[in-house]
């Protein structure tokens, strides 16, 4: 049975926050993109649409990483990066790298929503939020559409009659 794109992406994302995360613990420097990309850790067959996917996200990463990571950094109010969970800075970076460097790839929804679902998987309960809320503030401050006016409301066209109180209506005299 053929896999669906949805899955084929999920799989190479975890693969991308997978790889990251090594790169991040092992140390950037010590670390090479030709290393990464060759799945060692993985015990099971790589599809060429996965480890494709998955390379394209890991190399959009390691080669912007002091730029994604200015990003995060940014939106840090009253924390450091390094304070971060190793699997929610790799989840970040990744997710930056998509909607940054690989924004025709996926819609900035889904890349959010799969970074939440990975962070439920991989990380601690609170970190979905967080990673969702750090993401969602990039999308915004990036996007430059107009913010839309609520329309004004249209004049009556006929005026409202105020009818007179009928004795039932009319208050009782005591």
């Amino acid at each position: 049975m053929a896999k669906s794109q949805r899955h084929v992406r999920h799989k190479a994302r975890i693969l991308a926050m997978q790889a990251i995360f090594q790169a991040d613990v092992r140390g950037f420097k010590e670390t090479s993109l030709e290393e990464l990309i060759t799945f060692r850790w993985i015990d099971y067959q790589l599809p060429d649409d996965e480890r494709l996917y998955a390379h394209e996200i890991i190399e959009a990463t390691l080669v912007n990483i002091d730029a994604i990571d200015a990003q995060i950094s940014e939106r840090l109010v009253n924390w450091e990066l390094t304070r971060i969970s190793a699997v929610s800075r790799a989840i970040l970076r990744t997710g930056i790298a998509q909607l940054i460097y690989l924004p025709k790839s996926a819609d900035a929804a889904v890349v959010i929503d799969e970074a939440i679902l990975l962070a439920k998987q991989y990380d601690a309960l609170e970190a979905a939020a967080f990673i969702n809320g750090l993401l969602d503030d990039l999308v915004r401050s990036t996007t430059k559409a107009p913010i839309k006016e609520p329309p004004k409301p249209k004049p009556l066209a006929t005026k409202i009659k105020i009818k007179k109180k009928t004795d039932f209506e009319k208050p009782l005299k005591s």
